[in-house]
Protein backbone atom coordinates (compact mmCIF):
# COMPACT_ATOMS: atom_id res chain seq x y z
CA UNK A 1 0.00 0.00 0.00
CA UNK A 2 1.71 3.63 -1.29
CA UNK A 3 1.87 6.04 1.24
CA UNK A 4 1.82 9.86 0.49
CA UNK A 5 5.27 11.57 0.89
CA UNK A 6 4.32 14.30 3.47
CA UNK A 7 3.04 13.30 7.38
CA UNK A 8 -0.04 12.24 7.73
CA UNK A 9 0.36 15.51 11.28
CA UNK A 10 2.70 17.44 12.24
CA UNK A 11 3.44 19.30 15.45
CA UNK A 12 4.86 22.19 14.98
CA UNK A 13 6.23 24.61 17.70
CA UNK A 14 3.43 24.20 19.74
CA UNK A 15 2.16 26.02 23.04
CA UNK A 16 0.23 25.06 25.73
CA UNK A 17 -1.48 27.22 28.22
CA UNK A 18 -3.98 27.24 30.41
CA UNK A 19 -5.43 30.93 30.94
CA UNK A 20 -6.67 32.17 33.96
CA UNK A 21 -8.47 35.13 35.04
CA UNK A 22 -6.65 36.89 37.51
CA UNK A 23 -2.98 35.00 37.01
CA UNK A 24 -0.88 35.19 34.18
CA UNK A 25 -1.47 32.20 31.44
CA UNK A 26 0.04 28.98 33.10
CA UNK A 27 2.51 27.59 30.33
CA UNK A 28 2.36 23.90 30.02
CA UNK A 29 3.73 22.66 26.60
CA UNK A 30 6.16 24.74 25.04
CA UNK A 31 7.88 23.90 22.06
CA UNK A 32 6.20 20.43 20.66
CA UNK A 33 7.81 19.71 17.45
CA UNK A 34 7.45 15.95 15.90
CA UNK A 35 5.66 14.23 12.74
CA UNK A 36 4.09 11.19 12.47
CA UNK A 37 3.99 9.02 9.06
CA UNK A 38 0.96 7.21 8.03
CA UNK A 39 0.71 3.82 8.76
CA UNK A 40 3.76 4.28 11.65
CA UNK A 41 4.22 3.85 15.36
CA UNK A 42 5.15 6.31 17.17
CA UNK A 43 5.74 6.09 21.19
CA UNK A 44 5.76 9.58 22.89
CA UNK A 45 7.74 9.18 26.20
CA UNK A 46 8.74 11.44 29.63
CA UNK A 47 8.02 11.73 33.16
CA UNK A 48 4.74 12.84 34.66
CA UNK A 49 4.12 16.56 34.01
CA UNK A 50 6.33 16.78 30.41
CA UNK A 51 3.30 17.45 28.59
CA UNK A 52 2.74 14.23 27.08
CA UNK A 53 -1.21 13.77 27.78
CA UNK A 54 -1.03 17.36 26.68
CA UNK A 55 -0.13 17.03 23.43
CA UNK A 56 -1.97 14.28 22.64
CA UNK A 57 -5.25 16.07 23.66
CA UNK A 58 -4.24 18.83 21.44
CA UNK A 59 -4.36 15.96 18.38
CA UNK A 60 -7.84 15.00 19.29
CA UNK A 61 -9.55 18.24 19.79
CA UNK A 62 -10.30 17.87 23.98
CA UNK A 63 -7.66 20.47 25.30
CA UNK A 64 -10.62 23.02 25.85
CA UNK A 65 -12.34 20.70 28.38
CA UNK A 66 -9.14 20.43 30.59
CA UNK A 67 -8.83 24.43 30.36
CA UNK A 68 -6.38 24.39 28.04
CA UNK A 69 -5.27 26.19 24.86
CA UNK A 70 -3.10 26.16 22.00
CA UNK A 71 -1.91 29.52 22.60
CA UNK A 72 0.88 29.29 18.96
CA UNK A 73 2.11 26.61 16.76
CA UNK A 74 0.22 24.43 13.79
CA UNK A 75 -1.31 21.09 14.31
CA UNK A 76 -1.68 19.72 10.51
CA UNK A 77 -3.48 16.94 10.06
CA UNK A 78 -3.42 16.37 6.29
CA UNK A 79 -2.66 19.73 5.07
CA UNK A 80 -5.49 21.02 8.07
CA UNK A 81 -4.19 23.15 10.55
CA UNK A 82 -6.80 21.73 13.92
CA UNK A 83 -4.67 24.49 16.21
CA UNK A 84 -7.49 26.81 14.62
CA UNK A 85 -10.18 23.91 13.85
CA UNK A 86 -13.82 25.05 14.76
CA UNK A 87 -16.07 22.32 16.76
CA UNK A 88 -17.55 21.35 13.34
CA UNK A 89 -14.39 20.54 12.00
CA UNK A 90 -13.54 18.70 14.97
CA UNK A 91 -16.97 16.74 14.87
CA UNK A 92 -16.24 15.80 11.19
CA UNK A 93 -12.59 14.48 12.58
CA UNK A 94 -12.86 13.21 16.12
CA UNK A 95 -13.42 9.56 16.07
CA UNK A 96 -13.54 9.36 12.36
CA UNK A 97 -10.45 10.16 11.14
CA UNK A 98 -8.50 10.23 14.49
CA UNK A 99 -9.96 7.97 16.89
CA UNK A 100 -8.62 7.58 20.96
CA UNK A 101 -7.88 4.92 23.41
CA UNK A 102 -8.43 6.48 26.67
CA UNK A 103 -5.46 5.85 29.71
CA UNK A 104 -8.11 3.66 31.87
CA UNK A 105 -9.58 0.92 30.91
CA UNK A 106 -11.67 1.60 34.23
CA UNK A 107 -13.10 5.35 33.20
CA UNK A 108 -13.37 4.31 29.43
CA UNK A 109 -16.46 2.60 29.10
CA UNK A 110 -20.00 4.35 29.23
CA UNK A 111 -20.93 2.25 32.61
CA UNK A 112 -24.81 2.29 32.10
CA UNK A 113 -24.43 0.51 28.54
CA UNK A 114 -24.27 -2.68 27.05
CA UNK A 115 -21.26 -3.94 24.84
CA UNK A 116 -23.64 -3.50 22.18
CA UNK A 117 -24.75 0.11 22.48
CA UNK A 118 -21.33 1.46 23.21
CA UNK A 119 -20.34 -0.17 19.37
CA UNK A 120 -23.67 0.86 17.75
CA UNK A 121 -23.19 4.36 18.73
CA UNK A 122 -19.32 4.22 17.36
CA UNK A 123 -20.64 2.42 14.26
CA UNK A 124 -23.11 5.39 13.73
CA UNK A 125 -20.76 7.61 13.49
CA UNK A 126 -19.34 6.46 9.97
CA UNK A 127 -23.12 7.33 8.84
CA UNK A 128 -23.70 4.03 7.37
CA UNK A 129 -26.55 2.37 9.87
CA UNK A 130 -26.67 -0.90 8.03
CA UNK A 131 -26.01 -4.58 9.45
CA UNK A 132 -24.56 -2.53 12.58
CA UNK A 133 -24.84 -5.76 14.81
CA UNK A 134 -22.92 -7.90 12.77
CA UNK A 135 -20.33 -5.23 12.07
CA UNK A 136 -20.41 -4.88 15.82
CA UNK A 137 -19.15 -8.43 16.21
CA UNK A 138 -16.76 -7.98 13.26
CA UNK A 139 -15.19 -5.19 15.73
CA UNK A 140 -14.62 -7.47 18.72
CA UNK A 141 -13.86 -10.39 16.56
CA UNK A 142 -11.18 -8.04 15.56
CA UNK A 143 -9.90 -7.26 19.25
CA UNK A 144 -9.38 -11.32 19.93
CA UNK A 145 -12.61 -10.80 22.02
CA UNK A 146 -14.36 -14.62 22.85
CA UNK A 147 -17.98 -14.98 23.28
CA UNK A 148 -19.05 -12.54 21.01
CA UNK A 149 -22.95 -12.79 21.39
CA UNK A 150 -22.47 -13.30 24.96
CA UNK A 151 -19.91 -9.93 25.51
CA UNK A 152 -22.31 -7.96 23.31
CA UNK A 153 -25.42 -7.89 25.97
CA UNK A 154 -23.09 -7.60 28.99
CA UNK A 155 -21.98 -4.10 30.90
CA UNK A 156 -18.48 -2.61 31.84
CA UNK A 157 -18.29 -4.05 35.11
CA UNK A 158 -19.21 -7.86 34.14
CA UNK A 159 -15.86 -7.74 32.11
CA UNK A 160 -12.01 -7.40 32.72
CA UNK A 161 -9.62 -4.81 32.84
CA UNK A 162 -8.27 -6.04 29.36
CA UNK A 163 -11.63 -7.00 28.02
CA UNK A 164 -12.78 -3.22 28.93
CA UNK A 165 -9.45 -1.97 27.03
CA UNK A 166 -9.95 -4.37 23.96
CA UNK A 167 -13.47 -2.80 23.84
CA UNK A 168 -12.59 1.23 24.03
CA UNK A 169 -10.01 -0.43 20.87
CA UNK A 170 -12.96 -1.63 19.30
CA UNK A 171 -14.75 1.54 19.83
CA UNK A 172 -11.98 3.79 18.42
CA UNK A 173 -11.48 1.24 15.31
CA UNK A 174 -15.07 1.46 14.16
CA UNK A 175 -14.68 3.94 11.72
CA UNK A 176 -11.21 3.01 10.12
CA UNK A 177 -9.43 6.01 11.53
CA UNK A 178 -6.15 6.86 9.59
CA UNK A 179 -4.74 7.54 13.29
CA UNK A 180 -5.02 6.16 16.81
CA UNK A 181 -4.07 7.67 19.74
CA UNK A 182 -3.37 5.27 22.70
CA UNK A 183 -3.04 7.23 26.12
CA UNK A 184 -1.24 4.67 27.77
CA UNK A 185 -3.38 2.01 27.01
CA UNK A 186 -2.20 -0.59 29.52
CA UNK A 187 -2.37 1.08 32.75
CA UNK A 188 -3.67 -0.56 35.63
CA UNK A 189 -2.83 -4.16 33.50
CA UNK A 190 -1.12 -7.16 34.34
CA UNK A 191 2.01 -8.09 32.29
CA UNK A 192 0.33 -10.65 30.46
CA UNK A 193 -2.74 -8.55 29.21
CA UNK A 194 -0.23 -5.64 28.50
CA UNK A 195 1.62 -7.66 26.18
CA UNK A 196 -1.93 -8.75 24.40
CA UNK A 197 -2.73 -5.12 23.93
CA UNK A 198 0.34 -4.29 22.18
CA UNK A 199 0.38 -7.35 19.96
CA UNK A 200 -3.50 -6.33 19.13
CA UNK A 201 -2.52 -2.70 18.44
CA UNK A 202 0.62 -4.04 16.20
CA UNK A 203 -1.63 -6.29 14.02
CA UNK A 204 -3.95 -3.03 13.65
CA UNK A 205 -1.18 -1.12 12.47
CA UNK A 206 0.09 -4.22 9.89
CA UNK A 207 -3.63 -4.90 8.67
CA UNK A 208 -5.27 -1.27 8.71
CA UNK A 209 -2.26 0.41 7.74
CA UNK A 210 -3.03 2.58 10.79
CA UNK A 211 -1.15 5.32 12.41
CA UNK A 212 -0.41 4.99 15.95
CA UNK A 213 0.38 7.21 18.93
CA UNK A 214 1.86 5.36 21.81
CA UNK A 215 1.58 7.48 25.21
CA UNK A 216 3.97 5.70 27.97
CA UNK A 217 6.15 5.64 30.41
CA UNK A 218 7.78 2.15 29.65
CA UNK A 219 10.78 2.60 27.78
CA UNK A 220 11.05 -1.07 27.09
CA UNK A 221 7.64 -1.32 25.40
CA UNK A 222 8.35 1.99 23.21
CA UNK A 223 11.62 0.00 21.94
CA UNK A 224 9.36 -3.59 21.37
CA UNK A 225 6.55 -1.95 19.33
CA UNK A 226 7.43 1.44 18.02
CA UNK A 227 9.10 2.82 14.79
CA UNK A 228 10.35 6.06 16.30
CA UNK A 229 10.53 7.65 19.60
CA UNK A 230 9.44 11.25 20.83
CA UNK A 231 11.19 12.44 23.92
CA UNK A 232 9.30 15.11 25.94
CA UNK A 233 10.91 16.74 28.96
CA UNK A 234 9.37 19.81 31.22
CA UNK A 235 6.76 20.76 28.27
CA UNK A 236 9.59 20.64 25.38
CA UNK A 237 10.54 17.84 22.84
CA UNK A 238 14.01 17.08 23.88
CA UNK A 239 14.82 14.79 21.12
CA UNK A 240 12.98 12.84 18.45
CA UNK A 241 14.64 9.60 16.07
CA UNK A 242 14.33 5.95 15.63
CA UNK A 243 14.10 3.10 17.81
CA UNK A 244 17.50 2.36 16.23
CA UNK A 245 18.63 5.95 16.31
CA UNK A 246 17.84 6.29 20.05
CA UNK A 247 20.30 3.43 21.30
CA UNK A 248 23.14 5.92 21.02
CA UNK A 249 21.05 9.33 22.54
CA UNK A 250 22.05 12.38 21.56
CA UNK A 251 20.69 14.13 25.03
CA UNK A 252 21.47 13.42 28.24
CA UNK A 253 17.66 13.20 29.68
CA UNK A 254 17.27 10.39 27.15
CA UNK A 255 20.44 8.96 28.44
CA UNK A 256 19.14 9.43 31.68
CA UNK A 257 15.93 7.79 30.74
CA UNK A 258 17.66 4.63 29.56
CA UNK A 259 20.07 4.27 31.88
CA UNK A 260 16.86 4.12 35.44
CA UNK A 261 14.83 1.36 33.20
CA UNK A 262 14.24 -1.75 35.37
CA UNK A 263 14.41 -4.19 32.24
CA UNK A 264 18.18 -3.55 31.84
CA UNK A 265 18.98 -3.59 36.12
CA UNK A 266 20.95 -6.18 37.49
CA UNK A 267 19.60 -7.86 40.45
CA UNK A 268 20.43 -7.46 43.40
CA UNK A 269 22.40 -4.08 42.65
CA UNK A 270 21.02 -0.64 43.60
CA UNK A 271 18.53 1.06 40.90
CA UNK A 272 19.45 3.88 38.43
CA UNK A 273 17.62 7.31 39.18
CA UNK A 274 18.09 10.76 38.11
CA UNK A 275 19.13 12.82 40.19
CA UNK A 276 17.01 15.83 41.57
CA UNK A 277 13.40 16.89 40.30
CA UNK A 278 11.88 17.65 37.70
CA UNK A 279 10.80 21.23 37.32
CA UNK A 280 7.08 22.09 37.93
CA UNK A 281 4.85 23.01 35.15
CA UNK A 282 5.46 26.45 33.72
CA UNK A 283 8.41 26.94 36.63
CA UNK A 284 11.69 26.53 34.60
CA UNK A 285 14.54 27.27 34.27
CA UNK A 286 16.40 29.84 31.95
CA UNK A 287 17.70 27.65 29.00
CA UNK A 288 17.59 24.01 28.82
CA UNK A 289 15.21 22.76 30.98
CA UNK A 290 17.52 19.91 32.08
CA UNK A 291 20.11 21.58 33.13
CA UNK A 292 19.84 21.59 36.98
CA UNK A 293 19.95 17.79 36.50
CA UNK A 294 22.40 17.34 34.13
CA UNK A 295 26.22 15.87 34.40
CA UNK A 296 27.75 17.91 31.25
CA UNK A 297 25.95 20.93 32.12
CA UNK A 298 27.91 24.32 30.80
CA UNK A 299 27.62 27.46 32.01
CA UNK A 300 25.95 28.80 28.43
CA UNK A 301 22.91 25.65 28.87
CA UNK A 302 21.85 27.66 31.58
CA UNK A 303 20.91 30.94 29.73
CA UNK A 304 18.45 32.13 27.01
CA UNK A 305 15.78 30.14 25.92
CA UNK A 306 15.24 26.38 25.66
CA UNK A 307 17.23 25.29 22.88
CA UNK A 308 15.62 24.56 19.63
CA UNK A 309 16.12 20.73 18.47
CA UNK A 310 18.55 20.51 16.13
CA UNK A 311 18.33 18.48 12.99
CA UNK A 312 15.94 18.14 9.69
CA UNK A 313 12.45 16.93 10.70
CA UNK A 314 12.59 13.20 9.74
CA UNK A 315 16.13 12.80 11.26
CA UNK A 316 17.46 12.11 14.42
CA UNK A 317 16.92 15.50 16.29
CA UNK A 318 18.30 16.62 19.65
CA UNK A 319 17.71 20.11 22.06
CA UNK A 320 21.40 19.43 23.18
CA UNK A 321 24.11 21.74 22.62
CA UNK A 322 26.50 20.11 23.20
CA UNK A 323 25.89 16.41 22.05
CA UNK A 324 30.35 16.34 21.84
CA UNK A 325 30.62 16.09 25.60
CA UNK A 326 28.12 12.98 25.86
CA UNK A 327 30.79 10.09 25.75
CA UNK A 328 31.82 11.84 29.51
CA UNK A 329 28.18 10.48 30.86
Amino acid sequence: MSTPNKPLIQIKDVVIGIPHKRRPTLIIVDKANFDINYGEMVGIVGESGSGKTMICRTMIGTLERRGGKILSGEVIFEGQNLATASDATWKNLRGKSIGYVPQSALAGPNPVLTIEAQLTEALRNTGDTKNIKARSKELLDLVKIRRVDTVMKQYPYQLSGGMRQRVMIACALATSPKLLIADEPTTGLDVTVQSQIMDLLKEIRSTMGTAIVLISHDLALIDEVCDRVVVMHAGATVEVGSVKELEKPRHPYTIALNSSRIDIAKPGSELVTIKGNAPSVGEWNLGCRFAERCSIVQSDCKVGVHPELIGASGTHQSACIHTELLERI
